[in-house]
């Protein structure tokens, strides 16, 4: 074989093998997918690289990415950026002002984020939330407080000599008011009447025989009339009625509160808050504020939005760059990339790594041939020159 023919083909297939090599050392990367098996004996090398050491790939991910790329410090440093800050206040208040100005309701902006079905669930969620936050801070308050064994006076503010008969003196104001509107309504009118026919028909002997012929029931409530409501307005009765209430106040004043509540209510003071915060309407609460046009709720704020914005938005901030260090201990980000790396199919990521450096990797298989040409043509001369 002539020497030039003899380095030729050495070049080629040096070239080639190289190539060769190269090309299917990337592929052995991600190829086979699972081990191969061939009776009992496990074919070397198989499954690919990647498959074969996914767990251990991802678990050093998340240690990475932990570790070194999304850290704490390193969001909190990007939370603190000034251009950051400015671009959350300018998107804050763009989406403010478009609220401000809108004629959408509350549940009309709501249903644009979540399905019907998702707030009614919500809500129901939002009912019930609430309920228990108010049966859980009104229990609270009653314990932390001790009211049940407090005396009234030491709670009720300005419990003091002269604010019982100014509330005494108020009261009796609006039972006198009370009581003449009453007098003069049609039921009190017809009461009346009824009391005089009663009071004729119990009269005995020759003189209710009498009145139950001359005496005309609707006269004499017209002309009872009067008479009760310039007693009402007596000073008497007036004082007396005052004297009455202040007496009652300064012996409730004595009492403790629970005491006071079991009375009233008739049953144990915390079972009788239970109850009435389990009544809440906190769904008809949830159902007015729903048909409310957003503008409306955000409309009387819109003049100080410039002012306030900007500090809310770096308090917001604040806070969250203060609360990221629990939250990333919470979450736990290793074990979440590790594993949402271990979800990740294969052949997914053998596409998004192929995408990217596909050209690198013909790179290398042509280095390969090159490489191995370069190579086939050394030995080729040398084994011409040691002949």
């Amino acid at each position: 074989m002539d020497d030039w023919l003899y380095v030729l083909l050495t070049v080629v297939v040096s070239g080639f093998v190289g190539g060769i090599t190269n090309h299917y050392a990337i592929k052995m990367l991600f190829h086979p997918r699972r081990p191969v098996h061939i009776g009992k004996w496990h074919v070397p090398f198989t499954p690919g690289l990647i498959p074969k050491r996914r767990d251990d790939i991802a678990k050093s991910l998340g240690k990475v990415v932990a570790e070194y790329l999304v850290t704490p410090e390193g969001v909190q440093e990007f939370l603190l950026r000034p251009s950051f800050r400015t671009q959350t206040e300018e998107r804050t208040k763009q989406a403010f002002f478009r609220l401000a100005d809108s004629q959408s309701t509350v549940r009309e902006i709501l249903l644009r984020w979540m399905t019907e079905e998702r707030w009614e669930s919500l809500k129901l969620e939002m009912s019930d939330a609430g309920r228990s936050a108010a049966t859980r801070a009104l229990r609270a308050l009653w314990e932390k407080q001790d009211l049940g064994s407090r005396q009234l006076k030491a709670v009720v503010p300005g419990w003091t000599e002269e604010n019982r008969k100014r509330w005494s003196e108020k009261a009796a104001e609006i039972v006198i008011r009370s009581l003449e509107d009453e007098l003069l309504s049609s039921a009190g009118q017809k009461l009346l009447t009824k009391l005089a026919g009663e009071l004729v028909d119990k009269t005995g002997g020759f003189l209710g025989a009498m009145a139950a012929i001359f005496v005309d029931e609707d006269k004499l409530v017209r002309k009872l009339t009067p008479v009760l409501l310039r007693t009402l307005h007596g000073k008497e009765l007036e004082g007396q009625l005052v004297a009455l209430i202040r007496d009652k106040l300064e012996q409730f004043g004595e009492r403790r509160i629970g005491e006071l509540l079991e009375l009233i209510v008739e049953q144990e003071p915390l079972d009788w808050l239970n109850e009435q915060s389990e009544r809440l309407p906190v769904e008809s609460w949830i159902r007015s504020i729903e048909q409310i046009e957003a503008g409306q709720l955000i409309a009387p704020w819109k003049e100080k939005a410039d002012r306030w914005i900007p500090t809310i938005t770096g308090k917001a901030i604040e806070l969250i760059g203060g609360l990221l260090p629990a939250a990333f201990q919470a979450i736990r980000l290793p074990s979440l990339v590790q594993e949402q790396v271990e979800k990740f199919p294969i052949e997914r990521l053998e596409e998004i790594i192929l995408s990217l450096s596909g050209k690198e990797f013909r790179a290398i298989t042509w280095l390969g041939v090159l490489l191995g040409g370069m190579i086939g043509l050394i030995q080729a001369l040398f084994v011409i020159w040691t002949r």
